[in-house]
């Protein structure tokens, strides 16, 4: 079995101040994304009990290889590759793709969300891009055999949900996967290798879930039940005017997915 864990680099909330005399951020520290880190430490400890080789993409904002390289120490890594970020999720999983594409990965680990932005698409559309089965929010992995395996998720009310989930796929795991460990001094230091990247203009790209607005006029919902008429007003109900029932009919797996699970996420907040 061959992992790849995605790391992001994120801005400690902690260490962000505005300053109204030069009306922009200051004191703005870098650190890796704290569920990338368990999602890494749960693929160490794997590693270390059925012997699977790691690989590491970074995607950054800045050249610090030093600071990387500390907060690296003693992870089982076999190769590590940093890409400069952009600021959509979209473009950094197409060009995350044309990587990895190239390579056989069994599995591609991340943290659920970044804690800055909580940006939640990257694995999913990175999973879709590859081809493989894609779960979210996992925080239990059992090992079936060397190609199935067995994933918790816990929802709302403390529901568990559990899947089987045949390999190659692709997690997005919360930070109970793991508990953070120190570990010793690599004996060999890491090479870092920078992929040089051009970013394309921001203003070309949308967010996934995010398309232009198309405004559908439709009659008043008249049923007494709330959940139906929310139902008629969300395109979904069988009763409804023709003109609600076209806001379903543009909706592809992906949008559907993505507004899922923020649904999820806005329903436990």
């Amino acid at each position: 079995m061959r992992i790849l864990v995605i790391l992001r680099q994120v801005y400690e909330q902690k260490s962000i101040h505005w300053d109204y005399e030069i009306n922009d951020f200051r004191n703005r520290k870098l650190a890796i994304n704290k569920a990338d880190l368990h999602a890494l430490q749960w693929a160490a400890d794997f590693s270390e009990q059925y012997t699977a080789p790691i690989d590491i993409m970074i995607l950054t904002e800045e050249n610090q290889n030093d600071s990387l390289k500390e907060i690296l120490t003693g992870f089982p890594v076999e190769s590590c590759i940093k890409i400069q970020k952009s600021n959509s999720e979209q473009m950094d999983a197409s060009h995350l793709t044309s990587y990895i594409g190239q390579e056989a990965y069994d599995l591609i680990v991340c943290g659920d969300e970044t804690e800055d932005e909580h940006n939640t698409s990257l694995l999913p559309l990175l999973g879709y891009s590859l081809g493989m089965e894609v779960l979210c929010s996992v925080n239990q992995i059992e090992t079936i055999d060397s190609a199935r395996l067995r994933v918790h998720r816990k929802e709302e009310r403390g529901a568990m949900q559990i899947f089987e989930i045949k390999m190659p796929t692709a997690l997005s795991l919360t930070s109970h996967i793991s508990k953070l460990k120190h570990r010793r001094k690599r004996k060999k230091e890491m090479d870092i290798v920078i992929k040089e990247r051009t970013l394309e203009p921001a203003g070309l790209n949308r967010r996934l879930g995010a398309p232009d607005p198309k405004i559908i006029f439709g009659s008043v919902p008249q049923e007494e039940n709330p959940l139906k008429r929310l139902m008629n007003v969300m395109g979904f109900s069988g009763n409804n005017d023709a003109g609600l029932s076209q806001q379903t009919q543009a909706l592809s797996d992906e949008h559907l997915h993505f507004t899922a699970e923020r649904l999820m996420k806005w329903l436990k907040e």
